[in-house]
């Protein structure tokens, strides 16, 4: 049976056109040719009733007087409604298919002469990839389409579009384009396919748009958490960045775009978005679409239009506004930063107590300990706030005896004398200037390296040490490293190395040609390219964590990552009755596992102050 709609040939028993969803009569239903004679009597067409009747008179045979003469037509006429077809193109039905099945129409929700809107879903199993969230990977593949991530675990869905229908393809071109540039983000509802389709014998454009949450930023309930509005924020402000970035320009960076989803924000309504050619792009047009996001996340946070007299909370979000409306902060990327920022000052412990367990072994095997391992901690309470500083290390040293004990040893006094002189006094001077972290470690690396380097020469051996330091303060931890020696972090959420080996079975591992656990077996997993004392300078890989109570660092040698495996690491930190017992139990389980090399531990736990 062929359907009326789109022209399909379905199946004589088919209720449903397989195609567009449209109602096929049944077979009763199909009109017969009626034999001349045997007219049953029932509907005819209308001019036959014309005919009977004379069809239309002129009006003065109705018996009016001096009424103007009009003219009959040659023929009968009826009365006939203005073509549909000169003022809208007839929209598809209700469970329609298009693009060889892949999404079938639910309800037609916009219609004009130029563009019909549906609601669509999709008929395959997608999955959303965490990684680069492309949406449309089939359930099933093993690795994400777009950028080759695992799609392990990650539960399928059915997702839904709307559909944009057109006769006129320039009144959807810049959402094709889109489509056409396969841009995706997790913080924007970016077009995903264009495509054109004949239907009722004509040419019609589509292009797919995921469909956004009816709750947009305009439409919320009650007024948001501070805390949601900057995740909100920083969300949107990644997906300009990343526009931007693809010299795109949104030009609707508003309330009525944002669409919210519990803790998700993303933008949708591309209709205002421009690309910017490298001739014409316009720097302006991405600088007004940082302001008018950072204009519409202070009206979600206060109610009113921004002001530098309205304050907001805490003093970092202060800033970040004052600074953008004064244009310190033009693009999305420096924006989103300072959002970052901001996001690690609320979630920042007010008081906090830090607990330490240290210690060191020579193992099982070695005549001496080459390690060496350094903590100072300032214990501050000031009107029942805690806010203590630490800096802890841990060093690997090598090249034997007076060698390896030497590099390692002076690496630690160095480190000490350094803190002694610069870090404490700054960070306890009442009104000093706030020291750089960051900086600091970097340059308490370059002085150790110089003295151990140094002392090199003079001795004519090749002594040299790892290096693993954190400097903790304000509610978070900040670290270095330099070599093999690791930092890890150990909470409710399991255990997180903080720290990348700089190695040759790490390198191995990062191109592919070593497991993480042929790795540990590997006969030269002890050989390092990076470490204090071999060359002149040496650059440490630096890092910065929030810290929240109930997080605990290890600071460890080789001695004891390389022979403990980490969920025996875990299970022993986690049930420890201490920070110095879970390090006393850490040695034992080395050493049980043969002690082939020294062993060293700290272990900084983070306590809430009560």
């Amino acid at each position: 049976m062929k359907c009326v709609n789109c022209g399909t040939q379905n199946p004589d028993d088919a209720r449903h056109c397989r195609r567009c969803g449209a109602v096929l009569p049944l077979e009763a239903e199909v009109a017969q040719p009626i034999a001349p004679g045997n007219d049953p009597g029932g509907t005819r067409p209308l001019d036959d009733i014309g005919a009977e009747v004379g069809g239309t008179r002129p009006l003065s045979d109705l018996g009016g007087t001096g009424a103007p003469v009009v003219e009959a037509a040659t023929g009968p006429a009826t009365t006939r409604p203005l073509s549909r077809s000169r003022l809208f193109f007839e929209p598809l039905p209700e469970r329609a298919l298009l693009a060889d099945d892949r999404y079938k129409i639910r309800a037609l929700i916009q219609e004009s002469p130029m563009l019909n809107v549906y609601t669509a879903d999709s008929r395959r199993l997608l999955v959303e990839c965490r990684q680069c969230s492309f949406a449309s990977n089939v359930y099933g593949n093993e690795y994400c389409q777009q950028c080759g991530a695992s799609l392990a675990n990650l539960e399928p869905n059915c997702p839904a579009y709307l559909v944009k229908e057109t006769l006129a393809p320039d009144a959807i071109a810049i959402e094709r384009r889109l489509a056409e540039m396969d841009l995706h983000h997790g913080g924007a509802l970016l077009p995903i396919e264009t495509f054109t389709e004949t239907v009722a014998g004509t040419r019609r454009v589509y292009v797919i748009v995921p469909e956004p949450t009816p709750f947009a930023g305009t439409r919320l309930s009650a007024a948001p958490e501070t805390t949601d509005v900057v995740h909100w924020g920083l969300q949107l402000a990644d997906a300009l960045a990343y526009l931007h970035k693809n010299n795109i320009s949104f030009g609707a960076a508003d309330l009525d775009h944002i669409s919210i989803s519990g803790k998700a924000a993303r933008w949708f309504d591309f209709t205002a978005a421009r690309v910017q050619t490298p001739g014409t792009r316009n720097r302006q047009a991405y600088a007004d679409d940082v302001r008018s996001l950072a204009a519409n996340l202070f009206v979600l946070l206060t109610g009113q239009p921004y002001s530098p007299d309205v304050a907001v909370s805490p003093p970092g979000l202060q800033d970040v506004f004052t600074s953008l409306f004064a244009g310190k902060i033009i693009t999305a990327a420096q924006f989103a930063d300072r959002l970052r920022d901001v996001i690690s000052e609320i979630r920042r412990p007010a008081s906090y107590d830090l607990r330490v367990g240290r210690l060191s072994d020579v193992g099982q095997v070695r005549q001496i300990n080459e390690d060496s391992l350094l903590t100072l901690e300032v214990g501050r309470v000031h009107r029942s706030i805690g806010s203590p500083i630490g800096l802890y290390a841990v060093c690997d040293g090598m090249g034997g005896h007076s060698a390896g004990d030497v590099a390692s040893g002076l690496t630690v006094q160095t480190l000490a004398q350094f803190a002694a002189d610069t870090l404490l006094p700054a960070q306890l001077a009442p009104n000093g200037n706030p020291l750089d972290p960051a900086a600091w470690l970097r340059e308490a690396v370059a002085l150790a390296n110089k003295t151990v380097h140094e002392q090199r020469q003079l001795a004519g051996t090749n002594m040299g040490t790892t290096l693993v330091m954190t400097f903790v303060a304000d509610g978070r931890a900040h670290i270095a490293n330099v070599g093999d020696s690791r930092a890890y972090r150990i909470n409710a959420d399991g255990m997180q190395q903080l720290t990348v080996d700089h190695s040759l079975v790490q390198r191995l591992i990062e191109t592919g040609q070593l497991t993480v656990e042929e790795a540990r077996t590997h006969p030269q997993r002890n050989v390092i390219y990076k470490n204090l004392g071999d060359r002149a300078k040496v650059e440490p890989d630096i890092s910065v964590i929030d810290l929240q109570p109930g997080d605990q660092l290890l600071l460890c040698s080789d001695g004891l990552s390389g022979y403990v495996e980490d969920a025996d690491i875990l299970q022993i930190i986690t049930t420890a009755e201490s920070p110095q017992a879970a390090c006393r139990r850490l040695i034992d389980a080395a050493n049980a596992n043969g002690g082939p090399d020294n062993i060293t531990a700290i272990i900084v736990q983070v306590e809430t102050l009560s």
